[in-house]
């Protein structure tokens, strides 16, 4: 067999083979991946087209076409390459890249079609007979230059994507990746290496053949181009959520199973059919956007709508009807159980706060009973701050200060406000006439002591406000105004607010009490008495505010009972 019969049979089988390989890649189902190796399976046989007409050419021309036919595929197959690989790693690729590549494709498609017509791919060329094989001797020009480093750039810059790639990602065997880049780099590594061999045939056609049978393996082996779309397609069908994809002009293009389920006439439906015609329902709903649930066959679907976008675009729309049956259910659940256990909480908590009221008051009255004092001091004093706090928040006043929350802690705290006079002996607290010095120093101790068991039995609650508060009008109620109080002698605003009015209801109720120190005074007298030391014992704005509600005061002790 000579070498001219050897290369016919072998530029023939390879001819063969990319048929074989456009006919495999078509029958795959279609995806982005199938249409671009569809692509790169025509241009591989158009080359293998063009060495199998280069081998029977008996003119130059002949072989200038043939030529023609090699280097369209070729400049058109790295391209593909490039924008494969892109693709099938998710690379993303810098904006520019990819039109200026293509310009420069392009140019070189240009310049191979008319390569008969100029001296810059082929600066001249002669028809010989080699062996019996028609050759064509070539002196290659600047473009051809550019082409040849094309496809060494483009071969050097896959290789780095895949050992790039390899090493990011453990998901694919070793050996896939080889097989990758083997397709283009066997005949462009072949195509190259002949500027450097003494082999006046064309021989990068053994290279296209070795590339045509990759291709093979690619299709039936590794299914690259279609298996994510099938198991997409596969999971969708499954689902118990209903699918419809419509285009921008809401015509129908693809349901899946349980959207024909849920709406019959799809079954019957054909597609780029007006999405009204089918449901209008449905096509009303993807106008409006409405996503109410929607109850059909004892299950609850929610409607989503997604609208598809390329290229800031809208291609078209997915109506997703998903099913939230058993997610409203466990909402409704979660809903009744969250009623019933708020319902329950807020009767615990005032049945807990009842309870911590009754035994604040227990334990302040069990003070205030070994001061000969009734019980109702407590609730009097306390119902006197509450009113005053409440005439500050009203008129705007201490407006950083005062409002409902500091009512409600100042009512909670008043009861507490003599409790350090459990520390003081009964025959101080119950002694008839003046005390003497040493008995009033141990007495004013009552305000410190007070402060200091408070902090020791309340030291852990939560609630830090009233701990605060507790505290503060334990210690500072006997402070005074312009100073001279006890126990240090504060003044003005450095006087705690709670303690301020705390010291105004103590001692309107003391006045207004019996006390073995003193008779009782009528109300005339007590508020004249308070008046008068506005500015000095007390704060003004409290004791206008206190005067402002006479009436009321009056009324609560009369009705506490004093």
């Amino acid at each position: 067999m000579t070498i001219y019969d050897s290369l016919f049979l072998l530029y023939s089988i390879g001819l063969v083979i990319s048929i074989i390989c456009i006919i495999g890649v078509a029958l795959q189902k279609p995806s982005d991946e199938q249409k671009l190796m569809l692509l790169i399976a025509f241009f591989a046989f158009l080359i293998s087209l063009g060495y199998w007409l280069g081998i029977q050419a008996n003119s130059a021309e002949a072989i200038i076409i043939a030529d023609k036919l090699m280097y369209l595929g070729g400049c058109s197959l790295y391209f593909l390459f490039v924008l494969f690989f892109v693709r099938y790693y998710k690379i993303k690729a810098p904006i520019l890249f990819f039109p200026l590549f293509g310009l420069l494709c392009l140019l070189l498609i240009g310049a191979t079609l008319t390569m008969d017509l100029h001296h810059w791919f082929y600066q001249s060329y002669a028809f010989v007979y080699k062996t019996g094989v028609p050759v064509l001797l070539k002196e290659y020009g600047i473009l051809h230059t550019i082409y040849m480093i094309m496809e060494a750039a483009v071969v050097v810059g896959l290789i780095v994507v895949v050992i790039d790639q390899s090493r990011k990602r453990k998901d694919k065997e070793w050996w896939e990746p080889l097989l990758l880049v083997a397709v283009p780099l066997i005949p462009a590594a072949i195509h190259l290496s002949k500027l450097y061999l003494p082999i006046q045939i064309e021989i990068a056609a053994i290279g296209i053949l070795i590339s045509e049978l990759l291709l093979i393996v690619l299709i039936y082996r590794l299914k690259i181009y279609d298996i994510n779309d099938t198991a997409k397609q596969l999971i969708i069908d499954s689902m118990d959520d209903a699918i419809i994809v419509v285009d921008h002009n809401y015509q129908y293009k693809e349901v899946n199973e349980q959207a024909i389920v849920l709406f019959p006439d799809f079954a019957k439906a054909k597609k780029d059919t007006g999405l009204a015609e089918i449901s209008p329902d449905l096509d009303q709903i993807l106008r409006a956007q409405e996503t109410s649930l929607c109850y059909r066959e004892s299950r609850i679907y929610e409607p989503r709508i997604r609208t598809i976008r390329r290229n800031s675009q809208i291609r078209g729309y997915v109506i997703w009807y998903q099913d939230v049956t058993e997610a409203e259910k466990r909402k409704e659940l979660i809903l009744n159980y969250q009623q019933d256990l708020q319902q329950e909480v807020v009767q615990k908590t005032a049945q807990i706060k009842e309870i911590q009221e009754q035994v604040i008051i227990s334990f302040a009255n069990i003070i205030e009973i070994r001061d000969t004092i009734t019980g109702e001091h407590v609730r009097r004093t306390s119902l006197y701050a509450e009113k005053i706090a409440a005439v500050l928040l009203q008129n705007g006043d201490y407006p950083e200060t005062v409002n409902e929350h500091f009512i409600r802690l100042l009512y909670a705290a008043a009861p507490l406000h003599d409790v350090g006079k459990i520390m003081v002996s009964d025959s101080i607290l119950n002694k008839p006439g003046k005390l003497t010095e040493a008995e009033w120093i141990l007495m004013k101790k009552h305000a410190e002591n007070g402060q200091k068991i408070l902090e020791n039995a309340l030291s852990k609650i939560e609630d830090v406000d009233y701990y605060k508060m507790v505290c503060e009008v334990a210690r500072y109620h006997h402070e005074r105004w312009i100073g001279g109080g006890y126990p240090d002698a504060l003044s003005g605003e450095a006087i705690p607010l709670s303690a301020r009015i705390m010291a105004i209801a103590d001692v309107f109720d003391a006045l207004t009490s019996a006390r073995p120190y003193k008779e009782i005074y009528d109300f005339d007298t007590a508020f004249d008495i308070i008046k008068n030391e506005r500015g000095l014992q007390f704060d003004p704005i409290l004791v206008d505010a206190f005067l402002s509600i006479r009436k009321e005061i009056e009324a609560i002790a009369i009705d506490q009972g004093n």
